[in-house]
């Protein structure tokens, strides 16, 4: 801890050099030193000191963000499973630099690993899907809020867990979350303004899940009504050939479009162009209007 009281009497110096190596010290200590920074600002009770540490809290957090980030894009660029456990603790962590991964997990894992237990590869899709369905809805109790109900509280991830409701985007990132680690191959199918998650098997679709209305399914035959439908509700009218599957990193970059949204409407550019950076450390494209068919099955 000296060490670091240390590194934050230098933070500010006018000596580029100086910034330089706290920056260095920061980056290159990833989260261990981010860690050390965050119980700092923690403990710290005189105001003056306190506000300096959530400054270098809030810099040093986001320059790790954006390099975890543009680690996963390139994943996915590869042919990657997008790791959607951990993306989800940057997210949460991009609007809330306090928040620890120690309490982002303990939130968060006990859902995906009750969703795991239950899954078995002996079972159809259909049923271990419900298996998980019964987890998230039932054992858990989640649902989303109704359509003009999207709020900044009911779209931030973390609110989410800990309430047990939230805007269509935020409960399914949350869904597309439990589902990875659970080992289910749950995709985005994209359209011109919004996405179904779809349950996808050597490339093809086998249902669609309606994550707001308890992960109904729908068979394949039913998969075009239910896109309509959906883009309907957002005002938006579309072909099922228009709707594209995704990677399973689209997700994030949707829900952070949503989020961009909401902090706009509220009036709050500096989260506002935080969000921007990471869409960019994501490839900068935009999954909400679908632009190109390149990462399609």
């Amino acid at each position: 801890m000296d060490e670091l009281q240390y590194i934050v009497d230098l933070f500010g110096d006018a000596d580029p050099a100086v910034t330089a190596a706290v920056d260095s010290y920061f980056t290159g200590g990833g989260q261990r030193a981010l860690s050390q920074l965050r119980a700092g600002y923690a403990a710290e009770m005189v105001p003056a000191r306190k506000q300096l540490l959530e400054k270098m809290l809030v810099r040093y957090n986001k320059m790790l963000i954006i390099s975890a980030l543009k680690d996963m894009a390139e994943g996915s660029a590869a042919g990657r499973e997008c790791p959607l456990l951990e993306a989800g603790y940057l997210l949460s962590s991009l609007t809330d630099a306090t928040l620890s991964r120690e309490e982002y997990l303990e939130n968060v894992l006990p859902i995906a690993m009750s969703a795991l237990e239950e899954i078995n590869e002996n079972r159809t899709g259909i049923e271990n899907v419900n298996l998980l369905n019964h987890v998230f809805y039932k054992r858990y109790g989640f649902s989303s809020t109704g359509p003009f109900e999207m709020t900044l509280e009911t779209s931030l991830l973390m609110n989410v867990v800990k309430k047990k409701k939230g805007s269509p985007f935020a409960l399914s990132l949350l869904y597309f979350i439990v589902a990875q680690v659970a080992g289910l191959p749950v995709y985005p199918l994209c359209f011109t303004g919004g996405f179904v998650p779809v349950y996808v098997e050597n490339d093809k679709i086998l249902f669609n899940i309606n994550v707001f209305h308890q992960g109904e399914i729908f068979v394949e035959n039913n998969i075009s009504n239910m896109v309509k439908n959906q883009a309907a509700s957002l005002g938006v009218n579309v072909d099922i050939g228009e709707a594209v599957v995704k990677k399973d990193h689209s997700i994030l970059v949707m829900y952070l479009e949503f989020l961009q949204m909401l902090y706009s409407n509220a009036g709050d550019s500096v989260t506002q162009m935080d969000i921007e950076d990471a869409i960019e450390a994501l490839g900068g494209k935009r999954f909400l209007t679908i632009e190109s068919d390149e990462d399609e099955w």
